[in-house]
């Protein structure tokens, strides 16, 4: 599914929202998925995009939970020219989720990173999980699971590693700029998503 130039919403994946970027270095995706998710990607990537995995030149995971990451070793086994991006506190709870390997090519997050060939910021934004990333292309806006928008409005997760942290991470995101918003879960927001997200926490107490 298009949803804006160069980002998809992949169609039939399970337990995420799972994103393509066609980014300058090749294609990158964010987030998997639940077991089985793997297959649906590429077929996405092959019958949609008409490209194929070894064009993806990176994979972002932005939370360790077993419904974002638990396709994520079969789908590598297809992306043979892929790092994947993933935060150095969620790194030990997902290869406990998916048993992944040693023989992974991985960009350890540490910091705030630009992934210069890609176009793509990575932002640490701790407190949904302890190593949660989000991602900042153009001026779209990839939150993993630190937002869910539902049929109700906003709210932030019900289950989070800390409350405090993840009010302070969305403040923080919320300096950046970007019109569109995309979570990990629920809907995604297209035009004002910013001046949305200042809203919402300006409510939160």
């Amino acid at each position: 599914m298009l949803l804006q130039p160069n980002i998809y919403k992949v169609v039939g994946n399970r337990g995420c929202n799972s994103y393509i970027v066609e980014s300058k270095s090749g294609l990158v995706i964010i987030d998997v998925g639940l077991l089985g998710s793997e297959g649906a990607i590429k077929k996405y990537v092959e019958l949609q995009l008409d490209s194929s995995l070894d064009d993806v030149s990176y994979v972002i995971i932005t939370h360790g939970h077993r419904d974002s990451v638990e396709g994520l070793p079969d789908l590598l086994l297809y992306c043979p020219n892929a790092t994947l991006v993933i935060d150095e506190r969620e790194i030990g709870v997902v290869k406990k989720i998916t048993f992944m390997g040693e023989d992974v090519d991985v960009m350890i997050i540490n910091k705030d990173t630009y992934i210069e060939d890609a176009g793509i910021q990575i932002i640490r934004t701790p407190g949904h999980t302890p190593g949660s990333i989000s991602a900042l292309y153009g001026n779209s806006l990839f939150i993993g699971g630190s937002i869910y928008i539902g049929p109700q409005g906003w709210s932030i997760p019900k289950q989070n590693y800390d409350r405090k942290m993840l009010l302070e991470s969305l403040r923080r995101i919320a300096e950046l700029k970007f019109d569109s918003l995309f979570p990990a879960h629920g809907r995604y927001v297209r035009g004002r998503a910013r001046q949305k997200l200042l809203e919402f926490i300006s409510g939160i107490t």
